[in-house]
């Protein structure tokens, strides 16, 4: 994973994280599945309101479509 990919993940995991405890959703988020298409990966998420802690429970890398 390149260093801007990386610092990518970070971003968005601290956003997603902020606007849970927050309680505030991006309107077209889903919740526990998360897409950078710009770095081509996708995010798998857990949220636990009692502990307010955000797991990250898989990275992949996003399917292209086939032509």
């Amino acid at each position: 994973m390149s260093a801007e990919d990386f610092g990518a993940l970070q971003a968005a995991l601290e956003r997603l994280g902020g606007g849970m405890d927050a309680g505030t959703w991006p309107p077209d988020e889903h919740p526990g599945l998360h897409v950078l298409p710009r770095h081509g990966l996708v995010l798998g998420y857990a949220w636990d309101e009692a502990s307010r802690t955000l797991t990250l429970l898989s990275l992949e890398r996003q399917r292209s479509e086939a032509p």
